[in-house]
Order: structure tokens, then C-alpha cells, then sequence
């Protein structure tokens, strides 16, 4: 369950990465963002998706909190030093302490354009952004993520996965300092 929501988790940061403005498209970026998630996973095998609610913060200098509240509450933190998990007494277990990871994370999550552009090829059309991974590391975990805009603002994310496995992420942002670039 723990590895299902990591996994979940990178994947959406790959996706919010796309926060920054080029030529291809044009997204709000904020260096304070928080809100709610509803996670929908679905799997080929189940018949119903697996559904998680939660909310996350992202601060620009402090790193990404990704707080799973239903059906299990569970807590994970991205910062420059790496990913690490609340235990039941409050102190942080490291999963990961590759920096250079997370770090590539963070920098996805707050839009870095150039070091989103190296990771993927992407395309526009009307209210959607796709991102094609150009690396096979990439490609082998996700074919590609569908972003769902309204004005500029990331409302839900499709993670395609291989073997028909696909994750839908609706977002709703709240009491964030909005910044355009």
C-alpha cells in the first residue's frame, strides 16, 4: 500500500512539473501550493478503482508534504535531501536518500521548464497537455500523462501505465500565492 502511493505520488510529480511557461503552453506557478487529491487507481484486475483522498503542500524552500488521509493515513515528505515517511511516533523514515531524485522532483513539481523539456516531449491541445517520457526508464513505469487544464490551472492528471493500468488525480488547489511568469 505504502509503495502504491510513493509510486502514485512520483508519478504526479512528474505531472505537476509542468507548472512552468514556454511556447507549448502557458500554466500558473506558484511557490507555495496546497490543496486536496482524489486518487483513483485502476487497475486491470479490480473492477472498481482504488480510491485515496488526501492533501498535499508544496513550499518552494521547504520541499513536498503528500498527505494520504483516506483510506489510510499516511504521510510522505520530499525535500532536497530525499523521500521519507511519518511513522507513527512522528519521526520522518527515510525511503530514499537520493538527492539527486528528489531534488529532479522538486524541480518537476515547481515547474523547471529546461529539466522538464529534457525529461519529455510535450504536446498541446486545446485544454490538454501531454507529456511523452523520452527516457525507456521513464517509459517503462508510464506511457505518458494527460493533463486536464481550466485557465491555466492543472484540474486532473492521467497517468497511462503500461498494461491498460491507468491513475486519475483530480486536484482542487487551495489558498496558494499565484505567480506568473
Amino acid at each position: 500500500m505504502r509503495w502504491m502511493n510513493l509510486f502514485s505520488l512520483l508519478l504526479l510529480l512528474t505531472a505537476l512539473g509542468s507548472r512552468a511557461q514556454s511556447p507549448i503552453f502557458s500554466l500558473k506557478v506558484s511557490a507555495d501550493q496546497q490543496g486536496q487529491f482524489v486518487q483513483e487507481k485502476h487497475l486491470k484486475v479490480l473492477s472498481q478503482p482504488f480510491v485515496t483522498k488526501g492533501n498535499y503542500h508544496y513550499q518552494q524552500n521547504l520541499g513536498l508534504i503528500w498527505h494520504t488521509q483516506q483510506p489510510v493515513d499516511n504521510e510522505i515528505n520530499i525535500t532536497t535531501e530525499g523521500v521519507s515517511e511519518r511513522q507513527p511516533d512522528g519521526q520522518y523514515k527515510t525511503l530514499s536518500n537520493n538527492s539527486q531524485f528528489s531534488e529532479l522532483l522538486l524541480a518537476l513539481f515547481s515547474g523547471e521548464q529546461q529539466k522538464l523539456e529534457q525529461q519529455f516531449t510535450l504536446q498541446r491541445h486545446e485544454n490538454t497537455l501531454t507529456l511523452i517520457p523520452k527516457s525507456e526508464q521513464i517509459a517503462r513505469v508510464i506511457l505518458k500523462i494527460t493533463l486536464l487544464l481550466d485557465e491555466g490551472e492543472i484540474q486532473q492528471i492521467v497517468l497511462h501505465e503500461p498494461e491498460g493500468n491507468y491513475t486519475n488525480i483530480f486536484l482542487s488547489e487551495k489558498n496558494s500565492s499565484v505567480n506568473q511568469d
